[in-house]
């Protein structure tokens, strides 16, 4: 159907089953249903995933945000949704974000002064980590953070990598109100680092597709939960 030859497809299903994504079957492969916790899919394969539901869940977070309010908009390619829909309504907020993205997406909005923090990029990421943006955090005190997540399982939130979870972890701190936007498909399995207990979170964000128990979960943490439905 792509029009690929049979190496080329099995050199692509090696690549995957080295990065951890599937396991290798006789004359095929399957995902795993068990992913390794560091594993961390490439950041143009997650911005082209369940992109209807990240950018309804973006809007859904969208209505969290309120004029005049100080934003943290964290690092993540349902985040980065969450921003274009605030920059679309030109509402007149302070923003701060560690993501290159976030902060290109609202550089022309005239009613929002951007904030980007100071660090190291992560190799092919628009994602800044490190210092001086986490000690330029701990002195802020925002009206809301945006955070984006690997992993909402077990009532705990957690990442793939120790820097993405100390940074995460300080812009909860922050704020005065978390928001966490995390798709339906994050509350399966655990990953490497912890980042906090889910009852630490005042809101999360998610879409329709949200299981029964994942969403009673939430709730007994003490969050919120919006659930955004996805537009056909």
């Amino acid at each position: 159907m792509l029009g690929s030859s049979r190496s080329s497809v099995r050199r692509d299903l090696d690549h995957l089953a080295g990065l951890g994504s599937i396991t290798r079957s006789r004359g095929g492969a399957v995902l795993d249903s068990n992913p390794l916790t560091t594993f961390e899919p490439p950041g143009k394969l997650r911005a082209a995933t369940f992109q209807a539901e990240k950018m309804s869940i973006g809007r859904a977070a969208a209505d969290l945000v309120e004029t005049g309010q100080s934003v943290i908009f964290d690092s993540s390619t349902t985040v980065r949704e969450a921003a274009k829909a605030v920059g679309m309504r030109d509402m007149a907020v302070t923003a701060c974000t560690n993501d290159l993205e976030v902060a290109i997406a609202l550089a022309n909005r005239a009613n929002i002064q951007v904030i980007v923090l100071g660090g190291t990029l992560r190799l092919g990421s628009p994602t800044i980590v490190g210092e001086p943006a986490s000690s330029f955090l701990g002195k802020l005190h925002a009206d809301i953070a945006l955070v984006g997540i690997h992993s909402v399982a077990d009532g705990r939130l957690s990442e793939t990598s120790v820097e993405v979870s100390t940074i995460k972890r300080q812009m909860i701190k922050c704020a005065g109100r978390v928001a966490v936007l995390a798709d339906s498909t994050k509350f399966e399995h655990p990953a490497f680092c912890e980042v906090c207990p889910l009852h630490e979170i005042d809101v999360v964000v998610s879409d329709s597709g949200l299981s029964d128990s994942a969403a009673e979960q939430v709730r007994e943490c003490g969050a919120e939960l919006v659930v955004a439905e996805v537009e056909a």
